[in-house]
């Protein structure tokens, strides 16, 4: 039977309309787990996820009670949207006395790494207190206090953070490495917070966030190069997008380029900067010889990477990245690592966090759970201090 080209119009038009709702179906999933996770008390257990919470290292007990403890008062990134933060237990107080927090706010600055400025760039510092609440501070006072002998690890968060939880969730993070540190070495904790918050839904919001990492990506290599300068020992942990920024600096600092730009210094190699990867939402083969990020590993003193073969949002990176054949390294683990800056292996300890994760993309989980994240990423406070 022969249709008019109007039925024959609508019919294509239904079979597109179906085809294209199919293929959605992931992501509204993801999304919905991803907006679970954002609205969720960073502290609290994943109730939710069917996931029971098991203590990988023994910990004081009071510790789960005492974060029922609420701060209260101080400013936030926005002042009046301050969110609360879980207090520190009484236990970890004199321990946690001499680490310094700080915040660096990029959410003030261009996105667009072509008209980022990186001869200056005006990053937005603060110190913070263990309840986040904030004193202004500038780029002068984080270069004085910088110590050869102290640890400074920066962590990047992921997609969908405002300012309030990039910070409450860089708090938490914090007390889980600083409760797992393998000695009493005292260190500070950098919050490097961009601007990462739910703008749109689905696609057109993930692949936003994904072009933003190019700029953030050059903020940190500038950042990192004053580390550098003031023979500064640094870590570097991110989660999900985090990841991306990182690999994406420590190759522009190597003299690579991101986002069609360049830092406006020579290149730096052999920096032996210590990283700590989660989830992270990056191509599977950009830290190969022959990758986009290839020069990162030149700056890399070891890498701790805990992934997982089952996470349902970087099963669909493909879509994220417009390659057919694309994998996110969070997904698929270690495959091709360009060597360091000496020719030698990129020592890597990597860990497939399926069996307690499960098919979350959920930064809490990969603490909460026997995948032993704050162990892991407590060991880049000793290593920073020692290359290998």
């Amino acid at each position: 039977m022969k249709h008019s080209p109007i039925e024959s119009s609508v019919s294509w038009l239904r079979r597109k309309f179906v085809t294209c709702s199919i293929a959605m179906i992931p992501w509204l999933i993801a999304w919905h787990m991803d907006y679970r996770s954002l609205h969720a008390d960073p502290s609290a257990p994943d109730l939710a996820s069917g996931v029971a919470v098991s203590s990988f290292l023994p910990s004081p007990p009071e510790f789960f009670s005492a974060t029922s403890v609420a701060c209260t008062g101080g400013a936030s990134a926005h002042g009046s949207d301050d969110q609360a933060v879980p207090a520190t237990p009484t236990s970890l107080n004199a321990e946690l006395k001499s680490d310094r927090l700080w915040l660096i706010n990029t959410r003030y600055i261009s996105s667009n790494a072509c008209r980022i400025n990186l001869r200056d760039p005006n990053l937005r510092i603060r110190r913070l207190d263990r309840c986040g609440r904030q004193t202004p501070s500038d780029l002068n006072e984080y270069l004085a206090t910088m110590n050869p002998t102290r640890p400074r690890i920066i962590y990047i968060h992921g997609n969908r953070r405002d300012p309030s939880a990039a910070i409450a969730q860089g708090l938490w993070v914090y007390r889980e490495i600083a409760r797992n540190r393998p000695t009493d070495q005292a260190f500070d904790w950098v919050i490097w917070s961009w601007p990462s918050e739910a703008e749109s839904i689905f696609i057109s919001d993930v692949r936003k966030k994904a072009e933003r990492t190019d700029a953030q990506g050059l903020y940190l290599a500038w950042l990192l190069a004053q580390h550098h300068t003031n023979a500064q020992p640094t870590g570097l942990i991110g989660f999900s997008f985090g990841g991306r920024i990182v690999s994406g600096a420590l190759h522009a600092m190597a003299g690579g380029v991101v986002g069609r730009r360049k830092l406006d210094q020579p290149p730096i190699r052999g920096a032996d900067v210590d990283v700590g990867l989660l989830a992270p939402a990056v191509d599977s083969q950009w830290l190969s010889s022959c990758g986009q990020h290839r020069y990162a590993s030149q700056n890399m003193n070891r890498m701790v990477l805990l992934y997982n073969h089952r996470d349902f949002a970087l099963k669909y990176f493909r879509i994220v990245s417009l390659d057919p054949r694309s994998q996110a390294l969070g997904y698929t683990g270690p495959r091709s690592i360009a060597p360091r800056h000496d020719g030698t292996r990129l020592p890597i300890r990597a860990r497939d966090c399926a069996n307690t994760v499960g098919n979350h993309h959920s930064e809490k989980q990969y603490y909460q759970n026997a995948c032993y994240a704050g162990h892991e990423m407590a060991s880049l406070i000793q290593s920073s201090l020692i290359v290998d």
